[in-house]
């Protein structure tokens, strides 16, 4: 049964809780565990791909957003997305949207990020809810 882990971020606004979301990459990368990033649409995939080469001086995440073709023989990556379509990944879900994604069913764990405000938090509640309604295994890492 598929694993949900809440990552709740400060207050700091929207860069802390990326900032949030790529450290929980980063150790899930370096556990060698194959990680799909959920984002809303092309513009916050964009956004988030920038970030993920930029996040913390001296690491390296390989990794690449949906609209770039995948090379041949390229090691190991993480796909950023926002079509809902993750393809051969199938480990680690990031959702950085305000929805459960309709394929979390297929990864063996979720990482939910949760932003600080108050509006994300309350739906980042209703995803808890519909979870535990369902008996899937609940973690909460309050940051």
């Amino acid at each position: 049964m598929t694993r949900v882990d809440f990552y709740i971020a400060g207050a700091g606004g929207e860069r802390d809780w990326l900032n949030v979301a790529c450290r929980v990459i980063e150790k899930a990368w370096r556990r060698e565990h194959d990680i799909y990033v959920h984002t809303d649409n092309a513009e916050a995939m964009a956004q988030f791909d920038n970030l993920l080469w930029s996040f913390r001086p001296n690491s390296f995440i390989p990794h690449r957003n949906e609209a770039v073709q995948a090379a041949a023989g390229t090691p190991r990556e993480v796909l950023i997305g926002c079509s809902g379509q993750p393809g051969d990944h199938h480990d680690v879900l990031i959702n950085l949207t305000h929805s459960k994604p309709d394929f979390f069913g297929r990864f063996t764990r979720i990482a939910e990020i949760v932003p600080g405000d108050e509006q994300a938090r309350r739906r980042s509640r209703e995803r808890y809810k519909y979870y535990r309604e369902r008996g899937y295994p609940l973690h909460v890492h309050d940051l």
